[in-house]
């Protein structure tokens, strides 16, 4: 009998992966017909819905469901403003909350910094920082307001 050829071997284990590949897809965790689960979607392996920490879930969302944390975030605002209000623009929890400190800790009205790091042309908050205040170090009062971001909000729902 005559050894197989390289170029045999290698095709024939090339149709065995492809074959073998085209056996798990559309499925998750071996459980056939599952879709993958994403952000804010049910998971049956788990038990409870999937859904990102709420620093990274949308504002108005997280917002809207925690009247204590809502309440915990007009104490920094200015009167009159609600934090549904404030948030609006902003795409995570996160992004909202750190502005919010980096307004105070400035002195910068919150309406221009906003103004700066949400909607048409928007920078992030390190380059509003910047514009609104050239003389500090933007990049050292981003992770400030962040780090206060992060104090401010649950890690978990």
């Amino acid at each position: 009998m005559k050894p197989a050829s390289f170029p045999a071997v290698l095709g024939v284990f090339l149709v065995f992966i492809m074959f073998s590949a085209r056996g798990q897809m559309g499925r998750t965790g071996g459980m056939p017909n599952t879709p993958p689960a994403g952000p804010g979607t049910y998971d049956p392996r788990m038990g409870v819905p999937n859904t990102p920490p709420p620093i990274s879930q949308r504002p108005q969302d997280y917002l809207s469901q925690n009247p204590k944390f809502n309440a915990k975030m007009q104490q920094l605002l200015p009167e009159g403003t609600t934090p549904i209000q404030a948030c609006d623009g902003f795409t995570t929890l996160g992004d909202c909350v750190a502005a919010i400190h980096a307004s105070q800790n400035l002195g910068i009205t919150l309406a221009d910094l906003k103004g700066k790091v949400t909607g048409k042309g928007s920078k992030n908050l390190e380059k509003g920082i910047h514009d609104l205040k050239p003389e500090v170090d933007a990049k050292a009062e981003r992770k400030k307001a962040w780090k206060q971001a992060e104090q401010d909000i649950p890690a978990n729902n």
